[in-house]
């Protein structure tokens, strides 16, 4: 019986997940419940435990919670960055804060393809 149970609470909240993650823009509680098939007190529950191990995640629009999936970082490979040309790089020890600075020379023709760059990077992790 036990054993039912468990297989019953893992495919509840399979279904969960997958309606998180079929949704580009997150779902309320109420339509994940919906697009799970399973009553909305099931559906807290079980957000809950996928929010606790890094799976899903909120965000407060109004008086409403969106909830979307946490895609895993990705590695980031070498082919994905395009080179770019920097004169001279500098790095200054971190402060009390723990924060580091760096600044670097790059050409002016070349500051958008780095910045693009940063945001794919930032987009992947």
């Amino acid at each position: 019986m036990l054993a039912a149970i468990m297989v019953d609470a893992m495919s509840y909240k399979e279904k969960i997940l997958r309606a998180i993650q079929d949704s580009k823009d997150g779902l309320t509680t109420v339509e994940v419940a919906r697009q799970a098939g399973v009553s909305k007190t099931t559906v807290i529950k079980y957000l809950s435990v996928l929010r606790s191990e890094g799976k899903c995640e909120y965000v407060e629009v109004g008086p409403s919670k969106l909830w979307r999936a946490v895609t895993p970082k990705k590695e980031i490979c070498k082919r994905d960055i395009e080179p770019c040309e920097v004169e001279s790089v500098s790095v200054k020890p971190p402060d009390d804060s723990g924060m580091v600075s760096i600044s670097f020379k790059i050409r002016a023709d070349q500051l958008s393809a780095l910045l693009r760059q940063i945001q794919s990077i930032n987009d992947k992790c």
